[in-house]
């Protein structure tokens, strides 16, 4: 599959087992505990930061300068893809003795901001151009100085990955949102328009390089061998291949669907897509990441085992979402967005169990990519992307409701790969975590009819819904101690006493 193992590493300059050594096992499990509670803290920090700064710019602009902002952005969006070069998760794995491989990157990675920086300055002529706004220019040259300051802080985060202090990742990550946040409207309020988005962009990531620089900065040397970062370009191109791969499909898949079924259902579709995404990434997203650090300083069995204990925790935060949040949906879109959605509502029902399915089976990515397989990864999500092209040509010719399920179809498929194959490499348990996931799923679906069941014999309220939801809750909460209760406790305690212990 074209996988770089680094077990055919011939250089030896991959992270070998001994280098790899993990620390004492509770030492390495507390870490692993505080890295993904301060991820998903962070994360909650972040969203709740953009769900706020959203109405407080939109009234302060308007629509005129995000309209301007946006035909900025997507250029610059598309080019941090390039940028990132998935050399941050891949030099993770390399030993920071290896000066000239770490040397190496650093330029490398300094001419390719600089390079991507002065196409998208350059572009931004051609689009203020072809838009008659010039205030474009200023605007994407500004977004530009955002690509170099990502590609300065890739080695130093690729540097605290391998440490494993994530909590530094996530510390950066919120005060350079909270920073940039703070710019933003202070610009706003002296009238800079959309140039208060442009800044707030590109301070926060600034001040996330500057924070990360601080606290894991080498000076490079004066070195520069291609040869001896290979292993890293071919796993940073088989994760950018996988991120281009995701972005040109959903392309393809949105373009076919709004030929199918007009302008205003791919806005609902897109919509629908949109949230189970968000709402699955912003749990999954600390989880995947603290497991590739830990991947990155374990081995065998113990690597194994720590994938089945944070799968199934995620799966405990997420089945609820997966299968209690879907009866109320009619109710909320009509409560909170209108009338006019209503549409959507259907298609989330459909898809949000499948979305969150997804992102807890794609965990085991984190392990493939600590293991030098990412172009196995990359195909398994080709699969995905080909599936959902598929499902939406051949339902573009029925109804919006055979898509999604089809979407839905095409993720179990996708889900079922990313347990077998690493299963099949004995990276992960492939049979006690389908048991594990059966019972929370199990446990949430029974709670959904119940949810469901709630809704059927009240008002149709906002509030009414959220009560049903409780009720739905509780009703999981209290299959899940009847099934799997002895577990529950155990992991909970657990990790009281690991972030508890003292050294």
């Amino acid at each position: 599959m074209g996988s770089t193992d680094s077990r055919s590493d011939p250089e030896g300059a991959l992270l070998d087992p001994a280098a790899r050594k993990a620390p004492p096992e509770r030492a390495g499990a507390r870490q692993l505990a505080i890295n993904v509670i301060a991820g998903g803290s962070g994360n909650i920090i972040k969203v709740v930061v953009q769900l706020v700064m959203l109405p407080v710019m939109a009234r302060l602009l308007g629509p005129a300068e995000f309209g301007i902002y946006g035909l900025a952005l997507p250029t610059v969006a598309f080019f941090t893809i390039l940028a990132d070069a998935g050399m941050s998760v891949s030099l993770a794995r390399e030993r920071t003795q290896s000066s000239v491989v770490w040397s190496t990157a650093f330029w490398l990675m300094a001419g390719v901001g600089i390079l991507l920086a002065s196409i998208v300055t350059g572009w931004g002529f051609v689009v203020a151009e072809m838009s008659g706004e010039p205030k474009i220019r200023t605007i994407m040259a500004t977004l530009s100085l955002s690509l170099l300051f990502l590609t300065a802080s890739m080695l130093p985060s690729a540097r605290i990955t391998q440490q494993g202090r994530l909590f530094i990742l996530s510390a950066a990550d919120v005060t350079a949102t909270l920073i940039g946040s703070v710019v933003a409207v202070i610009l706003a309020l002296q009238g800079a328009g959309a140039m208060s988005l442009a800044a707030q962009y590109v301070s926060t990531f600034f001040i996330r390089a500057v924070i990360l620089n601080a606290c894991a900065f080498v000076r490079p040397t004066f070195e520069f061998k291609l040869s001896q970062i290979r292993h890293h370009i071919s796993m940073g191109t088989s994760i950018i291949a996988s991120r281009l791969a995701d972005f040109s499909g959903r392309l393809i898949e949105n373009l076919i669907y709004g030929r199918a079924f007009g302008v205003a259902a791919l806005g609902t579709f897109t919509f629908a897509n949109q949230v189970p995404r968000f709402l699955g990434e912003a749990a999954s997203n600390p989880i995947w990441a603290a497991l590739y650090a830990h991947s990155l300083r374990e081995e065998g069995a113990g690597v194994a085992a720590v994938h089945l204990k944070l799968t199934y925790i995620l799966s405990l935060l997420l089945a609820p979402i997966a299968f209690i949040l879907p009866p109320a949906v009619p109710i909320l879109v009509a409560s909170l967005l209108g009338p006019k959605w209503q549409e959507a509502s259907v298609l989330l029902q459909i898809l949000i169990p499948f979305y969150i399915l997804n992102v807890v089976s794609a965990q085991s990515g984190a392990i493939l990519l600590a293991r030098g397989f990412g172009w196995t990864l990359f195909w398994i999500t080709f699969v995905l992307l080909v599936g959902r092209i598929g499902a939406v040509y051949v339902g573009g010719s029925l109804s919006p409701v055979v898509v999604v399920t089809g979407i839905g179809l095409v993720h179990i498929v996708f889900s079922g790969l990313m347990i077998a194959v690493p299963a099949r490499h004995r990276m992960v348990a492939a049979a006690p975590l389908l048991s594990s996931l059966a019972k929370t799923s199990g446990s949430a679906a029974v709670a959904g009819i119940g949810c469901g069941l709630l809704l059927g014999l009240l008002p149709p309220t906002l509030v009414c819904a959220a009560l049903a939801m409780a009720g739905g809750f509780a009703l999981y909460c209290l299959l899940l101690l009847a099934l799997d209760g002895r577990r529950v406790m155990n992991e909970g305690l657990a990790l009281v006493r690991l972030l508890t212990r003292r050294g």
